[in-house]
């Protein structure tokens, strides 16, 4: 039986509706690229869409936007914009230089990238956030965020939190310019990702998804397009021969940092690391077998998540 047809069955027996698109590629897992060039021979083991949808159509992204916000840090730090993941956030942005909190001067760019700035946050349920309803209701979200307690040492508790992704946008924005033109320019052109521009609030920062959480939001991508993604990582940062992400910046980001199975806004596992986003959006790399594994969903409040579906499929491989 052909991989896509398993999917299929896979898919109708476990009942899984809202699932729109798999993709499964595989490239020369040894062909890794110390040496500056793409993986040879790679191809695409199955593809399959679901619920009218088709190559051009653009899927909920979610978290999955998490994860690219961590690679525009990584091409930032090659490029020199950014010095240091351990510079502090106050460098460049002014409310946490007005000591409203006093360990405000200790939060670094690396405590953002791995959920560990101490921030307080409480998510709700899902993406029901009333902390987010209300920072939505500010005219300067950096300014409502700076008013929240740090409630934690920065460094020591990791706590899932749009606070710290919100302030990861704002210090790129100052770091490296208008933040969707950097990351189109450097990341989705060399990329061949093509994408609307992204919801900006009063103060100028940059949020990846629509101002209302909408399932049509501007950044929304193909199942192609997050294949392209996953392509980088495995690729060890280089595509179509050029080079975007430093090995050693890949490498670290797709590790456990204080958290046991999360990095630098991708999730870890033995063998795989992963983008994710909310009702069962997926990027899963697979280093040692070369596979990247792409699904895309229809999300609802209760949350589905796949995962079973990629590693169970890919457990035949």
């Amino acid at each position: 039986m052909k991989l896509s047809e398993q999917i299929d069955r896979y898919i109708v027996e476990k009942r899984y509706r809202l699932i729109n698109s798999v993709i499964l590629w595989q490239g020369d897992p040894m062909a890794q690229t110390m040496s500056g060039a793409d993986s040879v021979g790679g191809e695409v083991l199955a593809e399959n869409y679901y619920n009218g949808c088709t190559v051009e159509s653009r899927g909920v992204m979610r978290s999955v936007m998490k994860s690219v916000l961590s690679a525009a840090v990584g091409i930032a730090c090659r490029q020199g914009k950014l010095t240091d993941l351990d510079t502090k956030v106050a460098t460049y942005l002014e409310p946490f230089r007005e000591g409203r909190d006093p360990l405000h001067r200790v939060i670094t760019v690396r405590h953002l990238l791995t959920m560990t700035s101490g921030i307080y946050w409480n998510g709700g349920v899902h993406y029901h956030c009333p902390m987010m309803e209300q920072l939505r209701r500010s005219k300067d979200w950096v300014s409502y965020v700076a008013d929240c307690a740090v409630t934690d040492i920065p460094g020591t508790k990791w706590n899932y939190k749009e606070f710290d992704m919100i302030l990861l946008a704002a210090v790129l924005e100052k770091a490296c310019g208008d933040l969707f033109d950097f990351i189109e320019r450097e990341l989705y052109e060399p990329l061949g990702i093509r994408s609307g521009r992204w919801f900006r609030s009063p103060d100028g920062v940059y949020y990846s998804v629509a101002d209302n959480e909408a399932n049509e939001a501007p950044s929304n991508l193909t199942a192609r397009e997050l294949l392209a993604i996953g392509r980088l990582y495995l690729q060890g940062g280089v595509y179509n021969g050029r080079r975007i992400l430093s090995e050693d910046y890949i490498r670290e980001s797709t590790r456990p940092y204080r958290e046991p199975n999360y990095g630098y806004l991708w999730w870890c596992g033995p063998d795989w690391y992963s983008a994710m986003g909310f009702g069962g959006q997926r990027i899963t790399v697979f280093p040692e077998k070369g596979v990247v594994a792409v699904v895309q969903a229809t999300p609802t409040p209760s949350g589905k998540a796949y995962d079973d579906m990629v590693f169970e499929i890919l457990s035949n491989l």
